[in-house]
């Protein structure tokens, strides 16, 4: 009695090439789709960064008005 094979790809030739075809027809990732860029782009705290450049620009204009309407 011969052993069994580990591995039943390795013996199966007709689901090995039909697995290799199926493989072969799967479409491959278009890299323009996936380089798509935001307005902000690729960094992820690029909105935080954003809003505290906002909120810094807006102190700086409006802080000397508030300051003359106190006196």
């Amino acid at each position: 009695m011969d052993k069994p094979p580990e591995d039943r790809r390795i013996t199966d030739l007709k689901r090995y090439r039909k697995e290799r075809e199926q493989a072969a027809k799967k479409r491959k990732p278009n890299p323009r789709a996936q380089m798509r860029e935001t307005f902000l782009g690729s960094n992820p705290r690029a909105g935080l960064i954003l809003a505290i450049l906002a909120a810094v620009l807006a102190t700086y204009m409006f802080l000397p008005l508030v300051l003359r309407l106190l006196r």
